[in-house]
């Protein structure tokens, strides 16, 4: 076993190819010291294997578990932990250990394996003789058996374009090519990882296949199955709670790169739709609004990452030795009216040891046990029935349904006992008050039904490989705009020069025609500031001749108001070295007394691509600056950082926004806005919407902003006035002409628009 710190592992036997095994791992140290022992016993004698733990932010590090130490020295392989500091979900774990590993030892193979996967001995041994007899095949898996029953339940699976659903292969049949097989077990080429990039992080949940999708493309490669090769993994059809959230958000990505239609959209929008209904027809209105809460956030384009914790958030299913107490308190309180029955539904997964005890119970209370017969999952003449008991208000006094409320369980009782796998939940049913909740579930879900039909997100990207942390870091200069605002410059530069990033870094001060002697006390109290003073306000083309007498490879654009949080620039320049792709990097805003963000960007947790913003507290390499010719000095002020992000992407370059990484403002988010700002924010709005905008996204920004700059204006006609002044100058004169490079498409103004109306 190796440390941490002895993770480059560039050895390799002649004649054998190697596999690095990255296995992410997150608590459950019993699943992992399991999983070692399987890796182990392995039939390795046709490869080199090395094996990459990725510590997925455990409460207790698991490289720190004696009996997990103990079984990694057991197995004889070479074994590295690679710890995380927060838990990243299985595309997060994944995409760490990948990279860890391709720049460590060069690999041929990368096998991804789930750390609840018990594998048979010789299932790698037969994943890599498929693939090396198959040189378009670009990755394997195995076929999955349940670990309860044994039986297989899924050896790779395909995507139904009628629907937009997944659904399993089995071994040997005779229907098309497969599209993805399921990361728990995968043996993926590393040459087409290199090519194609990591694993989309959409956290948890189509990961898997969309990336499997991602390689296809890319390489021209197919996806393969060795139905030799098992091992063993819980279905990925039983019962979920806050995971509905990803299966309802993530779907859309799969559905875009396999390009299905809007009819296909139409269809699985409505069943995520459904199963929110069925649930809120049960009272459980929580995992109801997680499947909701994963369409509205797949129609504002919120693809990728960990939402905050409220989007995914659920009750308990109480564990069942609590449920004798729990029955018992509300026996008094159930309705007099109804039938002294209670129905135990055939499918309802009560322990057998729970049935006894639970027919007691209601004996001695007087209720009659009854047994309802298994029933049809879903049919139309169920949910009527469903419906009806609903309206009429249920006979029963109790009963004990699925979980899952399919439409046989809808108003089965006037006290519902919701049973999963996890245990149980109880809910007194009120007629009134479900319907309530399902008309307005219903509405709610109409504007994302909408969107997802006819104007879906793009699919997540498949990010490259990271370079090495060996990788030379660029240069920054930080340019700063000023006018007659001495003291909270002085109080940036104070910041600046205490950072240990930024203390070395040049600095390049705009002075635009300040009149409080910005210059002289610049001169006395910062020496080594290169000020450049432009003669005159010339608005945001101060920042352009800022960049232009500056050296860096990249440049910070900081308001003299503003200030990067410790250690943000040691991150922002690591990212770039990391990663030559990147040309702009937006850091988060924030105000530093308050905590009050610029945008509502307190739901987005995580890292994200294709960003089509910028403001204060931008990075942005110096090349990629130039090529695009910086801000546009026709707007003067307002709507130039935005542009400069679409022009960035519209030129094939990719801008990213890092959460992690803070920028203080102190500048108070104004809840009015004056007439002079509405009037340049409106005009300038209108040319963005016009430079940018292609196929109707350019008129629904159009309408969208000038819309919201009268809602800005509130009651004062003098403000509304402004606003229509602004549109109509947008409308009517032309907007400034666009650097040949820069290529427009209109999705990164669409991705503005849809992650504008649906973070607000």
């Amino acid at each position: 076993m190796t440390s941490p710190q002895t993770d480059h592992v560039t050895d390799k036997t002649p004649g054998r190819p190697v596999v690095e095994a990255v296995v992410p791992a997150w608590n459950r140290p019993g699943d992992l010291e399991a999983l070692l022992g399987d890796l182990g016993r392995l039939d390795t004698s046709a490869c080199d294997l090395r094996v990459l733990i990725v510590d997925n932010g455990s409460d207790i590090p698991l490289a720190s578990v004696p009996a997990v130490r103990e079984s990694a020295e057991r197995s004889g392989l070479r074994i590295t932990f690679h710890q995380l500091t927060t838990n990243r979900g299985g595309s997060g774990g994944f995409n760490a250990g990948i990279e860890q590993a391709i720049n460590r030892s060069d690999p041929d193979f990368v096998w991804l394996v789930d750390s609840d996967v018990r594998l048979d001995p010789r299932v790698l041994a037969h994943l890599l003789s498929a693939i090396q007899n198959n040189e378009s095949m670009v990755a394997v898996g195995p076929a999955i058996m349940d670990p309860q029953t044994g039986e297989v339940f899924e050896c790779g699976g395909r995507i139904d374009r009628k629907t937009a659903r997944l659904r399993a292969a089995m071994p040997n049949d005779e229907e098309s090519e497969i599209d993805y097989v399921a990361a728990c077990c995968a043996l993926v080429r590393a040459d087409a990882i290199r090519k194609t990039g990591k694993m989309p992080d959409t956290f948890i949940h189509s990961d898997d296949v969309m990336w499997c999708l991602a390689l296809t493309h890319v390489t021209g490669g197919t996806i393969g199955t060795e139905p030799k090769a098992r091992c063993a993994h819980p279905r990925f059809d039983r019962f979920k709670t806050w995971a509905r959230y990803y299966e309802a958000r993530n779907w859309v990505g799969v559905a875009q790169i396999a390009k299905t239609g809007p009819i296909a959209r139409l269809k699985r929008t409505s069943r995520e739709i459904a199963l929110a209904i069925e649930q809120i027809m049960i009272g459980n209105d929580d995992l109801a609004q997680l499947h909701i809460r994963g369409l509205r956030d797949a129609a504002a384009g919120q693809l990728v990452g960990k939402p905050a914790p409220e989007r995914t958030k659920c009750r308990r299913f109480w564990p069942w030795h609590s449920l004798d107490p729990a029955l018992r308190a509300i026996m008094p309180s159930a309705p007099s009216s109804a039938a002294g029955i209670a129905e135990m539904h055939a499918d309802a997964p009560v322990p057998r040891s729970q049935r006894p005890p639970i027919g007691k119970l209601l004996r001695e209370v007087g209720l009659e046990l009854k047994q309802r017969p298994p029933e049809p999952a879903r049919s139309f003449k169920q949910a009527m029935r469903g419906f009806i008991r609903l309206v009429i208000t249920p006979s029963n006094s109790f009963a004990f349904v699925h979980a899952r409320a399919h439409p046989h369980a809808w108003a089965a009782g006037r006290i519902l006992v919701c049973v999963s796998p996890q245990g149980y939940r109880i809910h007194r049913l009120r007629s009134l008050e479900r319907l309530a909740a399902l008309l307005g579930l219903v509405a709610s879900s109409i504007r994302p039904l909408f969107m997802l039909t006819f104007s879906p997100p793009e699919a997540p990207p498949c990010e490259p490989v990271a370079l090495p942390l060996s990788a030379p870091r660029p240069s920054l200069s930080i340019i700063i705009l000023t006018r007659d605002r001495i003291d909270q410059l002085l109080h940036t530069l104070k910041m600046l020069r205490e950072d240990e990033t930024g203390k070395d870094c040049e600095i390049v001060v705009v002075d635009n025609a300040s009149t409080d002697g910005t210059p002289t006390r610049l001169q006395r109290e910062f020496p080594d500031v290169n000020v450049v003073p432009t003669g005159s306000n010339l608005g945001v083309e101060g920042f352009n001749r800022g960049v232009a007498a500056s050296s860096g490879d990249a440049v910070l654009i900081l308001d003299d108001d503003a200030w990067p949080d410790e250690d943000a620039l040691t991150g922002v320049i690591d990212t770039l070295a990391r990663r030559p792709d990147i040309a702009g990097v937006m850091m988060h805003r924030q105000h530093p007394r308050t905590g009050d963000h610029e945008w509502p960007f307190s739901r987005i947790d995580t890292r994200t691509p294709r960003w089509p913003d910028m403001g204060s507290g931008n990075v942005i390499r110096r090349s990629v600056w130039d090529e695009v010719g910086g801000y546009e000095q026709g707007y003067f002020l307002y709507r130039n950082d935005t542009d400069l992000a679409l022009k960035l992407l519209a030129a094939g370059h990719e801008v990213v926004f890092t959460p992690e990484f803070k920028v203080w403002h102190d500048s108070p988010i104004a809840k009015t806005k004056t007439a002079k700002w509405l009037f340049r924010s409106t005009r300038n709005w209108v040319w963005l919407s016009k430079r940018h905008g292609k196929r109707g996204s350019g008129l629904a920004a159009i309408l969208m902003g000038w819309l919201w700059a009268h809602k800005l204006a509130g009651l004062a006609p003098t403000k509304h006035f402004a606003a229509l002044r602004g549109m109509l100058a947008g409308v009517f004169t032309r907007a400034p002409k666009l650097e040949k490079s820069v290529k427009p498409d209109g999705k990164a103004l669409a991705r503005l628009i849809r992650l504008k109306l649906g973070l607000r």
